[in-house]
């Protein structure tokens, strides 16, 4: 795990959040990793715009020039792993993975005898709502809101009402937008400029990424389109500081560097593409990677990357051995087929670091 000890020795997004939530409520409410500085926050600024650019990954954008390069104060890390589901419930309610439950872009539930998609929680939209560990989390709008800071969550229509949302985004109201044109109104009404915190989400990037890979012209055309959006929004507002980042990065997989797996229902393969979660005897398993490019984690480096289950409704979707694949390379499991260009999942720099992007205005 040596060459991995730059993720778990980096500040990370769930540090970064609760930075933030202490300096607009004035008051340490998280006990904050000391090695995470904002460079350009000033106490004196009282509005803060927080906004979130999926799989904006720093090693992607290095060799650009635009808005987000030039203002590019540090690099710090993902989730691990490197999956939306887990960074986006990281950062909402400001703790790790482990602590919050969602700890895979797929869980298995042993007790269920079931596999979730986090994203979608399709066939269990009401899981977690019913379950009480989940739904009596506090979420960082909860605390805005006790310490009478007004706030916004601004994402895309379609996301909001999905159960992944009305989760993470508990105690918060969700304004929508169909496109930039909409979100440009939005960013521009007298109730968000005077807002003490807007939380934008933006995930048009990521989707340009996974279909036609980082660096093709597509991507870097909605790169562009979204650095110039920004670049006329924020001279629109006055005394605010602006927090940019991402929830992780993109590496580009060739076809030759797939591996569809076989295996039959004793064996349940589930967590992401590039850090794979798995359950099951251990002999067929191994029989199931063969020919798989990557390592099976001892059991110490599960913990250090992952954590210890604290409660049972972890533990049941916490997996018996986690396979890390060797960049370059993925795998399909029985219950993903969309052949796409760009992944992440795993813990490769390109995956997991992140720009820290602030701006003063």
């Amino acid at each position: 795990m040596d060459k991995n000890n730059f993720f778990l020795d980096s500040p990370n997004l769930t540090d970064l959040v609760q930075v933030l939530i202490n300096n607009i409520c004035s008051e340490e409410l998280f006990n904050v990793n000391q090695k995470l500085v904002l460079k350009k926050y000033d106490q004196s600024i009282k509005k803060i715009n927080f906004i979130l650019v999926d799989g904006l990954g720093s090693k992607n954008i290095q060799n650009l020039d635009n808005l987000f390069t030039n203002n590019q104060t540090n690099e710090i890390v993902s989730t691990f792993p490197s999956s939306t589901s887990v960074a986006l419930s990281s950062i909402n309610f400001a703790s790790k993975p482990i602590d919050n439950g969602l700890i895979g872009y797929f869980h298995f539930a042993k007790k269920e005898n079931k596999l979730i998609n986090t994203l979608n929680w399709k066939g269990s939209e009401t899981y977690l709502k019913n379950n009480d560990f989940f739904s009596s989390q506090k979420t960082i709008w909860n605390i805005l809101s006790q310490n009478k800071i007004n706030f916004n969550v601004i994402q895309p229509k379609n996301l909001i009402g999905s159960p992944l949302s009305d989760h993470i985004y508990m105690g918060a109201n969700q304004i929508g937008y169909e496109n930039l044109n909409e979100l440009e109104n939005i960013l521009s009404l007298s109730e968000i400029l005077d807002s003490h915190f807007n939380y934008i989400y933006y995930p048009v990037i990521d989707v340009a990424a996974h279909v036609y890979g980082t660096n093709s012209d597509e991507w870097q055309n909605e790169v562009n389109i979204f650095s110039e959006f920004l670049s006329r929004m924020i001279k629109i507002d006055s005394n605010r500081y602006t927090c940019i980042t991402a929830d992780h990065g993109v590496v580009n997989i060739e076809d030759q560097n797939k591996f569809r797996l076989e295996y039959d229902e004793s064996i349940k393969i589930y967590g992401d593409q590039r850090a794979v979660y798995i359950n099951g005897e251990v002999e067929k398993i191994e029989k199931v990677f063969k020919n798989v490019p990557g390592y099976f984690l001892e059991k110490e480096e599960i913990i250090s990357l992952l954590g210890t289950p604290t409660n049972e409704h972890i533990e049941n979707f916490y997996p018996e051995q986690i396979f890390l694949l060797d960049d370059g390379n993925i795998i399909f499991p029985n219950h993903l087929s969309a052949n796409l260009k760009g992944y992440h999942g795993g813990i490769s720099k390109t995956e997991v670091s992140i720009p820290l992007i602030e701006i003063i205005n």
